[in-house]
């Protein structure tokens, strides 16, 4: 058999047989008086053993060994496959579970799942699949920055902030926030800015009042947020931003001068 035959019978492609070659598992046979190589049914029966025992999951240097001996693999070798393949196993469980979440809610697969409950009332609440989209980007971004230890964190803002009382408003708020551009007034970032604060704060005080796991949680430092959002949001985003920053972190001082009713007549929180 040439080579091309040898491996259309054994069902690996050449480049795969001459690996074998390169790397000792298949000896190369001589060439014949017309240049080519001519492989015998014991080359046939070496690469179906090949193939079955990659097909295993074993390791090419692992398939060397046992080639050429004559006794099985040790325990412990058989072992540490298992523990491999159980740890495909429920990573592949827990793949299905994250899909079957996203699906539930209606998901883009892309979304953190820790939100996808949250967003799902946020979008039932108004917010338009535009700006679900843009919430979606920057929430992915923000999970990223954080890190695993925040991602509790984000996810009980996205509880608190998805609540009956308040989605509607939240959702409200996202939209305006996904359509600011450049054609933004400043009016416009006031008043956003403004509305973000009054339903940020509540929120905060009840975050800080369901546990104290959060009260020492950093978050990433200033200058990391500034460096990937400086060209990812729009100028009028990071003035809202900026504003709700020193908003939630100053709020006596960013009282000063605002009405003390909101556009639709009722308290601001203060």
């Amino acid at each position: 058999m040439r080579s091309s035959d040898l491996a259309g019978c054994a069902g690996i492609t050449v480049r795969t047989l001459r690996h074998y070659h390169q790397i000792g598992l298949l000896e190369e046979p001589a060439r014949s008086g017309n240049g080519y190589r001519d492989y015998n049914t014991h080359a046939l029966v070496r690469v179906l053993r090949i193939r079955r025992l990659v097909g295993l999951g074993f390791s090419l240097t692992q398939i060397a060994t046992m080639l050429d001996g004559n006794d099985p693999p040790s325990d412990s070798v058989f072992d540490a496959l298992d523990t491999e393949y159980a740890a495909q196993i429920e990573n592949l469980t827990r793949q299905r579970e994250l899909l079957a979440h996203l699906r539930r809610y209606g998901a883009f697969p892309d979304l953190p799942p820790e939100i996808a409950a949250f967003h799902s009332v946020l979008r039932d609440s108004g917010l338009p699949e535009g700006a679900a989209a843009t919430d979606r980007d920057h929430t992915l971004l923000l999970m990223h920055l954080i890190g695993p230890e925040g991602q509790d964190y984000l996810r009980t803002i996205y509880e608190l902030l998805s609540r009956p009382d308040r989605a509607s408003s939240v959702a409200a708020a996202m939209t305006v926030w996904a359509s600011l551009d450049g054609e933004s007034t400043s009016d416009e970032i006031m008043q956003l800015a403004d509305q973000l604060i009054d339903l940020f704060l509540p929120v905060i005080a009840e975050l800080a009042a369901l546990t104290t796991d959060f009260e020492d949680f950093p978050g990433p430092p200033e200058r990391v947020f500034q460096q990937h959002t400086t060209n990812y949001l729009s100028p009028a985003q990071q003035a809202v931003l900026e504003k709700v920053r020193v908003g939630i972190a100053h709020p006596a001082e960013a009282a000063k001068g605002r009405p003390l009713h909101d556009a639709e007549g009722q308290p601001r929180a203060l």
